[in-house]
């Protein structure tokens, strides 16, 4: 099993649906796959969701598994990361799971408006120090970009240990006129009743961060934001 970041790189290049492209394409754009990812990735016109940040990519990993019907893409700049994820996707068959190596600032420049329908940011860096906004995932800047991306009525799913980005992310949404379709302030207190059976299934995934940090007392929220 290749244990160094080196390795784990050249390890994700055998890999059908990883898709790491130059950096000239990942900051100029548009790189060649920017609106054929039905066509060209997953072969069907299924609803794409985008994990941002994706880290170990076990979002996208769990999501594709209990949902074939759609297509699952994670992202993130650091392809060691994500390689447990695209591995793990791979020795499972799952053909709707794809990963890509982007920064976040420049997600337009892969996929074309309207070409994904909903993102989930689990456990996204708070970046308590960038007073603009222009760094955390869900500044305003951010939400603009995803708004363009998903189209009217896209949705957002914000899921974090910290009240910080939780309190953020509020104001960013009010800022931008996005509408905040749920807000649960403690996700393992409360019995999500409200919640639709999906996305109280999709609630229930834990990531091993997740894990360590419920292990240590934390409390985990939760925000949907459609914009």
């Amino acid at each position: 099993m290749p244990r160094t970041k080196r390795q784990k790189w050249a390890s994700n290049l055998g890999l059908e649906r990883v898709l790491e492209p130059s950096v000239r394409d990942a900051v100029h754009g548009p790189s060649d796959h920017r609106g054929q990812w039905h066509a060209n990735v997953f072969g069907n016109a299924h609803p794409i969701t985008l994990e941002l940040g994706c880290g170990k990519g076990e979002y996208t990993v769990e999501l594709a598994r209990r949902h074939p019907e759609r297509n699952f893409i994670g992202v993130d700049i650091k392809g060691h990361r994500y390689w447990h994820g695209a591995h793990a996707a791979a020795q499972a068959g799952l053909t709707n799971a794809a990963f890509l190596r982007a920064k976040i600032e420049f997600i337009e420049n892969h996929l074309a408006p309207g070409e994904a329908h909903e993102i989930w940011l689990p456990f996204s860096d708070p970046q308590p120090g960038d007073e603009r906004g222009t760094k955390r995932l869900t500044g305003a800047p951010f939400l603009e970009r995803y708004r363009r991306l998903l189209g009217s009525g896209g949705i957002v799913h914000v899921k974090t240990d910290s009240r910080f980005l939780h309190e953020q992310t509020l104001l960013s949404a009010a800022a931008c006129g996005v509408q905040v379709t749920h807000e649960i302030e403690d996700l393992y207190a409360s019995s999500g009743t409200d919640c639709e059976p999906a996305l109280k299934e999709w609630l229930a995934i834990q990531t091993r961060y997740e894990e360590r940090w419920l292990g240590r007392g934390c409390t985990i929220s939760y925000l949907q934001l459609k914009l």
